[in-house]
């Protein structure tokens, strides 16, 4: 058990529905939730309440986690905030990804697994490469572990779902930031899909504001993305498929720093199903 799992004490009973992970994962319309087992439920240390009542030597009463599901509670309202899509709602650890024989995959599993083991003291990752190498799937192993079962926030948000959110607030009359500063407030954010849009001034601002903010609070920030490095431009059919000539070189210069970048090459994993 690593440091980040503080307090969790899981069923010593083995549990047909969780596994005895004390929580079931379901898809709910456009995302993944997580709810309660029943095996949490029927905890005998808070008959269900989550929490304990204490008192201090002094007299004082205080209310603390219940040792045995009060952590897993509070993981689990994590989990539902964290946006993840109901597609990956299968996908809990990193481990869930198989790299195979291909090396560059096997460097981006251990890269996030040590992420995941040793957060915060690790920078976040940019994965690039094509459609259907794996990126999001790590990258959704990585917060729905950090979730769960280490009990860290995190967010997900395709980016082009973003631009659309945030179009649809101005229709609205409603601010912009409402839209991004929870983005940017988030202690770990995924953006999926970066440089998916057309790269408008307008949608360029709204990025370099989101990555510019988060670079200025040292915030822990993970990318997906199907365009590569300027590093990686052999592979390249065009300069369009480079991701500093599709976001800039202001933000990408900040990328590098947050992100370690990791490309996946190979086929896409769907055409051989």
């Amino acid at each position: 058990m690593n440091k980040l799992s503080k307090g969790i004490k899981k069923s010593t009973n083995f549990c047909d529905h969780c596994y005895s992970k004390g929580y079931v994962i379901f898809m709910n319309g456009n995302f993944a939730n997580a709810r309660i087992c029943d095996c949490i439920n029927d905890c005998n240390e808070c008959e269900g309440r989550g929490s304990i009542i204490n008192r201090s030597e002094n007299g004082y009463t205080y209310v603390s986690p219940c040792n045995r599901c009060g952590f897993i509670r509070r993981n689990v309202k994590l989990y539902n905030l964290s946006g993840i899509p109901s597609k990956y709602h299968n996908v809990l650890l990193v481990d869930s990804f198989k790299p195979g024989r291909l090396k560059s995959h096997q460097i981006a599993l251990q890269y996030v697994k040590s992420f995941v083991l040793l957060y915060p003291e690790k920078k976040g990752f940019l994965l690039m490469g094509a459609s259907g190498s794996g990126k999001t799937h790590l990258a959704v192993g990585a917060i729905s572990e950090l979730t769960l079962e280490h009990g860290v926030p995190c967010t997900f948000k395709d980016f082009f779902y973003l631009l659309s959110e945030l179009k649809e607030a101005y229709s609205q009359g409603t601010s912009e930031n409402e839209v991004i500063l929870p983005l940017i407030d988030a202690e770990v954010l995924v953006i999926d899909e970066l440089g998916k849009a057309k790269s408008s001034d307008w949608e360029l601002n709204i990025l370099d504001q989101l990555i510019s903010k988060r670079y200025n609070s040292s915030k822990v920030t993970l990318i997906t993305t199907n365009y590569i490095s300027s590093k990686e431009s052999e592979d390249a059919d065009d300069t369009n498929q480079i991701l500093e000539i599709r976001v800039g070189e202001r933000i990408s210069s900040r990328l590098y720093e947050m992100c370690k970048f990791i490309h996946l090459k190979g086929e896409d994993y769907r055409k051989k199903i």
